[in-house]
């Protein structure tokens, strides 16, 4: 059966999703641009989705442990910037082709599956290629073998928004996106306590090795779920033209819609911070702060947990304050939590400051998203998903990197504090667009051919 909605609930409930709605109603909610689902297939998508959470919240554990691996390893501050570093260069050279690609493409739901599925191999081959792997040359090999991954995964990244938006339509959007985010973040909680306490009873490296097979498997079983979505098909354009020319008319369709674009510069300015600041914390934990395994699957718990808690919170949240309100305030606490953490040492303070950065967090997830969308035309969604997947690796490429390279000049303290300051950059220009009035006539219109 459907999942139920709260009373206080502004989203139809699934089974009223066939009830007439005027036009105005429509039009207010956005639903003119996007042909809502059907209610039996929106109760399968929120039934698929709920299975294919869980094995993504599982999987969703890796971005714990991976930093910490390539760490343990011997890999440098360099070595852990380029874990985040290159999906980002894979996403920044090949977002907008493979957009163009799957815009020609009906079977958008098989492809996100597909790609996905193949990045989550990535896991096992780490685990072989660590083993296989001459002592001098781990680190470089599960480098490799991450450079691969990020191809396939580059296509489930850019279809991502699509494959979401269409399984739930726009008026059940943030309701769908925070009940996947909830299931994923008390999955990944559970997950990452289990394995912080399995890695600390088992030698290293197997006791590695055997928890990304894991997350291969885990990989598998998502892949069997997020291919059962259904969403409403879309017209492809007509194939043709050259790549110089497939190139202009995306930059014509995406200059045709100036909210997108506003929207886009405001993200990159706090996506840098954040960015700055990702390969550093995992080596805040383990040279600084000196925690063992153990104690990064209980930080990790206690993230995923309030992650749970805040995207419940804020749904609700942006139901009585609005969405603004919510963007503020969840960006402003996350772009401050790296130069707070730089500021303790206690095992015990960080794992609190993580939670209180993670509750925040979940807003800053929910918000963004929503706000993506609505400046997206329904029609050439993988289009602009594959230019916004393109300007926020370009930020990310650098940002990694330039983190690394002032943890070891100024030491990683100073460098968190660095990326808090890059952030709260982006949190001025937010907080100054949303002084002014927004527009109520949605995405602009984008030229047909």
């Amino acid at each position: 059966m459907a999942p139920r909605l709260t009373r206080r609930a502004r989203i139809p409930r699934p089974a009223n999703l066939l009830l007439p709605s005027s036009p105005a109603r429509l039009a207010l909610r956005g639903g003119l641009d996007r042909p809502q689902p059907e209610a039996s297939i929106e109760i399968h998508n929120y039934r698929v989705m709920r299975w294919d959470s869980v094995a993504m919240g599982v999987i969703s554990a890796a971005s714990t442990f991976l930093p910490v691996f390539v760490a343990r390893l011997g890999g440098s501050a360099f070595h852990v910037g380029l874990i985040t570093a290159i999906p980002a260069v894979s996403g920044f050279l090949l977002a907008i082709p493979i957009g163009q690609f799957l815009q020609r493409r009906a079977g958008i739901v098989s492809w996100y599956s597909r790609g996905r599925m193949v990045a989550h191999l990535s896991y096992a081959l780490i685990a072989v290629a660590v083993l296989l792997a001459p002592p001098a040359a781990v680190v470089a090999a599960a480098l490799l073998v991450w450079a691969i991954a990020a191809v396939p995964s580059t296509i489930g990244v850019v279809s991502f928004p699509v494959v979401m938006d269409g399984a739930a339509g726009p008026r059940g959007r943030m309701e769908l996106m925070s009940r996947r985010w909830s299931i994923m973040g008390l999955t990944t909680a559970v997950t990452v306590a289990v394995i912080g306490q399995i890695l600390d009873r088992l030698s290293f490296p197997i006791n590695y090795q055997l928890v990304f097979v894991g997350f291969t498997l885990a990989g598998l079983v998502s892949y069997h779920f997020s291919s059962q979505f259904r969403v409403p098909p879309h017209d492809p354009p007509a194939p043709g033209g050259s790549f110089l020319g497939r190139i202009r008319d995306v930059v014509a369709i995406v200059r045709s819609a100036p909210a997108f674009l506003q929207y886009s510069a405001r993200q990159l300015v706090y996506v840098v911070g954040a960015r700055l600041v990702l390969p550093l914390v995992p080596l805040y934990y383990v040279r600084v702060v000196g925690a063992s395994d153990a104690w990064i699957g209980i930080i990790a718990t206690v993230q995923s947990l309030a992650l749970l808690v805040g995207y419940l919170f804020w749904r609700r949240e942006s139901r009585l304050r609005g969405t603004r309100f919510v963007l503020l305030a969840t960006i402003l606490v996350s772009a401050l939590y790296p130069a707070l953490l730089s500021l303790v040492d206690q095992l015990v303070v960080v794992a609190a400051l993580a939670g209180a950065w993670a509750l925040f967090a979940a807003g800053v997830d929910l918000v963004l998203f929503d706000e993506l969308m609505k400046t997206i035309p329904r029609r050439f969604g993988v289009t602009f998903a594959s230019v916004d997947t393109t300007l926020v690796n370009l930020a990310t490429i650098g940002a990694p990197l330039m983190g690394a390279a002032l943890a070891e000049l100024l030491g990683i303290e100073t460098a968190l504090r660095i990326g808090t300051l890059v952030s709260l950059g982006g949190c001025v220009l937010f907080a100054l667009a949303a002084r002014r009035p927004r527009s109520e006539a949605g995405p602009a219109p984008v030229p047909a051919g």
